[in-house]
C-alpha cells in the first residue's frame, strides 16, 4: 500500500480497507461452517464505521450480519448502507427503543427478563411487526449481560410459542477464551451446551452463538452456527501474548506522524515533563507531532518503539521521556533522520510492521483501547 501523507495533517491514520476485507476472510477461514456477524461497534473500533461497513458488506454472504452495541449505532449503519441485518448487542434500553427496533426490523439481544416484559407490552398493542429476530443472551459464567438459566427456562419457551414469524438465537459470551489455559472457558462451553439441551432448538430457524474473535481462533468446538469476529477484523490478535500476523491478520490502522524538529541534548540533561528521562550521553532527540491529544497513550513508557522512515530505510526509535498532549520525544541515536521524516506509531508501513499489540503490552492495556481512543484531531485516510 502506497500512501501520500496529507500536507495539512500533523498526524494521520491510514485505514486499509483491503486489509479489513482480508481479515474477514481469515475469520471465515477459521470458522468455515459458521455464518459471521462482523462486529463494528464503537465506530468500528475507532476505524470509522461507515467506510468499514461498506468494505465488509462486499464480503457478507447469506445469513451474515453486522453487530453494534446500541440502537444509535444501528441507525448510523442503516443510514449508510440501507441494511437491516444489524444486531444490537445491548438490546433496547426502554420501550421507545424497542418500538423502533421492532418497526425497523433490526436484530436485537434480549439479555434480561425486564426486556421480555417490554416485548410482552409491545405485542399486547396488537401492532404488526416485521419478523422478530431475537438473540437470547444467557449468563454461562461471565456474569455481565445475560439472563440466568432459570429465567432462560421460562423465556425461551414463551418466545418459541409466540404466533409471530420469528428467528431465535441462543447466545453467550466467553470471559477467558483469549487464555485457553484457564478453565473457565471450558466450563462456559459446557454450560452453553446444557442450556441448549434444556430447550428444543429448531435447526431450521434457531441459531447458537458463543464465539467472538478469541473463540474463532482458539475454540473450534465453540463456533456453532454464528461467530462474531471483532478485534481480529482490525488486524489485532485477541489472544494474550500473540500478535495479529501469527494468525495471518493484517493491520488496518496505520497511525502516522512526522518529525517536527531535532534537538541536540547534552549528557546529563533531562527531557520532557517531570524531567523523568536523563540522557546518559549526548543525544539527538526527535520531536514527533503526535501526543495524547491525538489518542497516543500518555502512559507509554520510555523505550516504547516507533518506526522512522529516514534516508530510504526504516529505523526503530525508543520514546525518551513522557508523552505530551501534542508531542513525543524519541532517541535518534544512530538514525539519520531529518525534520519532516515520517513516523509510524503502530500498524505497517514501508514494508515493516509495528503491531498495536506490542505498544499495548508496554502500556499495560489492549489494542482495542488504542484504536478506540484515537481522537478527531487525527486525519483519517481510507485506502
Amino acid at each position: 500500500m502506497v500512501s501520500t501523507p496529507p500536507v495539512d495533517a500533523h498526524s494521520w491514520a491510514e485505514i486499509d480497507l483491503a486489509a479489513v476485507q482480508h481479515n474477514f476472510r481469515r475469520a471465515r477461514h477459521y470458522a468455515p461452517d459458521s455464518r459471521l456477524c462482523a462486529v463494528i461497534k464503537a465506530n468500528a473500533y475507532g476505524h470509522g464505521v461507515e467506510p468499514i461497513a461498506r468494505a465488509l458488506s462486499n464480503e457478507l454472504r447469506g445469513g451474515d450480519c453486522f453487530a453494534v452495541a446500541t440502537l444509535a449505532e444501528a441507525r448510523r449503519v442503516y443510514q449508510a448502507l440501507g441494511l437491516r441485518d444489524i444486531l444490537i448487542l445491548r438490546g433496547p434500553v426502554n420501550a421507545a427503543e424497542l418500538t423502533e427496533i421492532l418497526a425497523t426490523g433490526f436484530m436485537w439481544v434480549m439479555h434480561s427478563p425486564w426486556q421480555a416484559e417490554l416485548l410482552k407490552a409491545e405485542l399486547a398493542k396488537g401492532m404488526v411487526f416485521q419478523p422478530l429476530r431475537i438473540w437470547v443472551k444467557t449468563n454461562t459464567g461471565m456474569n455481565r449481560l445475560g439472563m440466568s438459566p432459570q429465567a432462560f427456562a421460562e423465556i425461551w419457551p414463551w418466545l418459541k410459542n409466540l404466533p409471530q414469524q420469528k428467528s431465535l438465537t441462543l447466545m453467550s459470551h466467553f470471559a477467558t477464551a483469549d487464555e485457553p489455559d484457564k478453565p473457565l472457558a471450558a466450563e462456559q462451553l459446557q454450560n452453553f451446551y446444557a442450556l441448549a439441551d434444556s430447550v428444543t432448538l429448531d435447526p431450521q430457524t434457531d441459531g447458537m452463538s458463543l464465539s467472538a474473535s478469541a473463540g474463532i481462533l482458539a475454540w473450534p468446538s465453540a463456533q456453532f452456527s454464528m461467530c462474531r469476529p471483532g478485534i481480529m477484523l482490525y488486524g489485532a490478535s485477541p489472544m494474550v501474548g500473540e500478535h495479529g500476523p501469527a494468525f495471518g491478520l493484517q493491520p488496518v490502522m496505520n497511525l502516522k506522524s512526522r518529525l517536527v524538529t531535532i534537538n541536540e541534548v547534552a549528557a546529563g540533561d533531562s527531557i520532557g515533563y517531570g524531567a523523568t528521562y536523563h540522557c546518559q550521553q549526548d543525544m539527538r532527540v526527535g520531536i514527533i507531532g503526535i501526543g495524547y491529544g491525538d489518542g497516543y497513550p500518555r502512559h507509554a513508557p520510555s523505550g516504547t518503539p516507533v518506526l522512522i522512515h529516514a534516508a530510504g530505510k526504516v529505523y526503530e526509535a525508543p520514546l525518551a521521556g513522557r508523552v505530551s498532549m501534542d508531542m513525543l520525544t524519541v532517541d535518534l541515536t544512530g538514525i539519520p533522520a531529518v525534520p519532516g521524516d515520517e513516523v509510524l506509531l503502530w500498524g505497517q508501513g514501508w514494508g515493516s510492521q509495528l503491531p498495536a499489540e506490542r505498544i499495548a503490552d508496554l502500556c499495560q492495556t489492549i489494542a482495542y483501547e488504542l484504536f478506540c481512543q484515537v481522537t478527531s484531531r487525527v486525519k483519517f485516510i481510507y485506502q
